[in-house]
């Protein structure tokens, strides 16, 4: 196998790793919307905090998940332009 092609083999691999991770971050993100929505029915109507202070960390646990995976998105399309190299 030249240079060339390990290289190749090693950026296909990658990117399906970035796949692989996004999907699982997709799957996760889903859970928080689940949680959240428990969360919202539990606390609807209450005086506490609570409910509000867990939405508002749930909310950014998801932004923040939302950002790992617009991050994988970017290296995956850097690793195609290495491949088209």
């Amino acid at each position: 196998m030249s240079l060339v092609q390990q290289i190749i083999a090693a950026v296909s691999a990658a990117e399906r790793q970035i796949d692989d991770q996004i999907g699982k971050l997709t799957s996760y993100i889903g859970e928080i919307d689940k949680v959240t929505n428990r969360t919202n029915a539990a606390f609807d109507g209450s005086t506490q905090n609570y409910g509000r202070d867990m939405i508002q960390q749930l909310a950014a646990t998801k932004a923040q998940v939302n950002q790992a995976i617009e991050k994988l998105q970017a290296a995956k399309e850097k690793l195609l332009r290495v491949r088209t190299i």
